[in-house]
């Protein structure tokens, strides 16, 4: 316990040594690995926001493979990358918040990657804004082929005996939420851009490879709906059922999973603490989400998963299309901040984690004895072990 006091001590005095030479982005682009960061810096110099290259800092902790910060010469904009998967997304995203370098508390954080699209809702190069973030991997897993025949998949939430269920043991990273009327927001601004429509043969012959009339075979698009985090990069109709009904269970219906990525939760995670700390490191209510379709999560009927397995034919423009509709939102913050951004844009939902860290409100999805076991336990005992957590009249050690 001395340590975690220390360091959170650590984390408000660093927070407050506020300098003339602290940058103070009005945004802040975080994008996740090397194709996703140089979309930005191939094509930034045409947005008319300046060159993003122009600073440039290393602040201690981010991932060795992506070491800096960059910035145009006025700071309005910021990017930095974060690295692939839960641990070096969460990692780096910390070493942001906590770095004496940056000043991120009035700054919008767009997070923005390529993804896997579910066929039913996006299709390949569509552009996906997101309320809820739901951290799909983290339940139990049972080898399918070990499993009772009734169950759908291996996949079992924690403190639960069978699939589908709502976790009885939570950890507090299971969904974020964002605020929907800057989500809502962010959509106008991106509905300026021109979505790159190509992919190439092969992304073309796949997507005429699923049903007519399916999103799969559509255009690609802007949409509003929701994403799922899970270090495993899954594939497969039933891995994709499973979960896209465990995002369904685990926000009471509310979320509509359209892309698979590996890092949402993870980066959120770092930032609602830092939110929650008495510094606000940063405001939880200007993060924005956008994922792209890069390749499907489930192959079309009559193709077999190993086929399938990798094939991402979209890569290129799903990178063309978050550049395109993410460029219009930071310009639109950019350019509308004295009228419209500088002040925030207020959420009329709740905005945080399951747990209601924020302090501003309850959480508007899971289960109230599952919450309260969990903040009850997390108050107790300080972050210790985890203790029985009462819920739904069983206790699970």
């Amino acid at each position: 316990m001395q340590f975690l006091t220390q360091l959170a001590a650590m984390a408000i005095a660093l927070s407050v040594v506020i300098t003339a030479d602290v940058l103070k982005p009005k945004v802040m682009i975080i994008s996740m690995f090397a194709p996703e960061a140089d979309a930005w810096h191939d094509n930034f110099h045409r947005s008319g926001l300046g060159n993003l290259s122009a600073v440039q800092v290393s602040p201690p902790g981010l991932s060795p493979l992506f070491p800096s910060v960059y910035c145009t010469a006025t700071t309005s904009v910021c990017h930095a990358t974060v690295g692939a998967g839960e641990i070096n997304a969460a990692a780096s995203a910390t070493a942001l918040l906590l770095s004496p370098l940056l000043d991120l508390r009035s700054a919008y954080l767009l997070l923005g990657g390529i993804a896997g699209a579910h066929p039913g809702r996006a299709t390949l190069g569509s552009v996906a804004l997101a309320r809820y973030a739901v951290q799909v991997g983290l339940q139990y897993e049972v080898d399918p082929r070990e499993a009772p025949a009734d169950w759908a998949s291996g996949y079992v939430a924690l403190g639960s005996d069978r699939p589908g269920a709502y976790p009885r043991v939570v950890y507090g990273t299971e969904v974020y939420e964002l605020n929907a009327n800057l989500r809502d927001a962010a959509y106008e601004l991106a509905a300026a851009a021109t979505l790159d429509d190509g992919g190439g043969e092969e992304a073309a012959a796949l997507r005429a490879r699923y049903p007519s009339g399916s999103a799969a075979a559509a255009s690609p698009g802007l949409l509003r709906c929701d994403v799922t985090t899970s270090d495993v990069y899954f594939v497969g109709d039933a891995l994709a059922r499973a979960f896209d009904r465990t995002a369904a269970v685990w926000t009471n219906g509310s979320a509509a999973y359209c892309m698979s990525a590996q890092e949402d939760n993870a980066v959120l995670a770092a930032l609602a603490r830092g939110a929650a700390t008495a510094a606000r490191l940063v405001d939880f209510s200007r993060v924005v989400l956008m994922r792209v379709g890069a390749n499907f999560d489930r192959p079309p009927a009559g193709t077999a998963v190993g086929e399938f397995l990798g094939l991402q034919p979209a890569r290129d423009v799903a990178t063309r299309n978050m550049y395109a509709a993410g460029v219009a939102v930071v310009q639109g913050i950019v350019g509308g901040w004295e009228e419209r951004f500088a002040a925030g844009v207020s959420a009329d939902n709740y905005i945080g984690d399951i747990l209601g860290s924020l302090g501003d409100g309850e959480p508007d999805f899971g289960t109230p004895a599952t919450r309260l076991g969990a903040q009850r336990r997390r108050r107790g005992r300080g972050g210790g072990e985890p203790g029985p957590v009462r819920t739904d009249n069983t206790v699970q050690a």
